[in-house]
């Protein structure tokens, strides 16, 4: 029964009773380890407005910099920068244990954050979507004959691309 006050609920979503869109305000922090020690690392629910544009920011000029051409000049501020983004995720790091780390293992904590804000991002992406009354389906079609996975088709690394994903959110 509608009333002027209660929007018409689609039968599809009145019939499953799922909620679009799951949120908990219980942060749970992610475990990476780290010579067998486990530490937390920042959850992306616990990132304010301004921190998430600001790992936008960071991200892009991060693939601006590992994209450059000017090696010497880029080298010493793309490594500041990482180190940067992984010092902010890392939060339960203790600073001696962090100092240990090297540039290969700070870039792999950001990307694994990285990782993780566009989870979160593509699952509101997904509820808007279905909010929108729009199909949820890649468009991908199978093809009994391809056993290849269609993921590493592109080329530029996923790094790459979940930073531009990242970049216009």
């Amino acid at each position: 029964m509608d009333t002027p006050d209660s929007p018409e609920i689609p039968a599809d979503d009145a019939a499953s009773n799922e909620p679009l869109l799951n949120l908990n305000t219980l942060i749970v922090r992610p475990i990476i380890a780290i010579d067998g020690q486990r530490f937390e690392i920042m959850s992306p629910d616990e990132l304010s407005i301004l921190d998430g544009q600001r790992f936008g920011i960071w991200g892009r000029r991060i693939n601006a910099l590992a994209e450059s051409d000017d090696d010497t000049a880029d080298q010493e501020e793309l490594e500041q920068l990482v180190d940067k983004v992984a010092r902010k995720v890392a939060v339960g790091v203790p600073d001696d244990v962090f100092a240990k780390l090297s540039g290969a293992n700070k870039q792999s904590i950001a990307d694994v954050f990285t990782g993780l804000l566009l989870r979160n991002r593509l699952g509101v992406a997904g509820a808007i979507a279905k909010a929108a009354g729009v199909p949820l389906s890649t468009g991908a079609k199978s093809s009994p004959s391809s056993s290849g996975s269609m993921v590493a088709s592109h080329n530029g690394g996923w790094l790459k691309r979940l930073l531009r994903w990242f970049a216009h959110s």
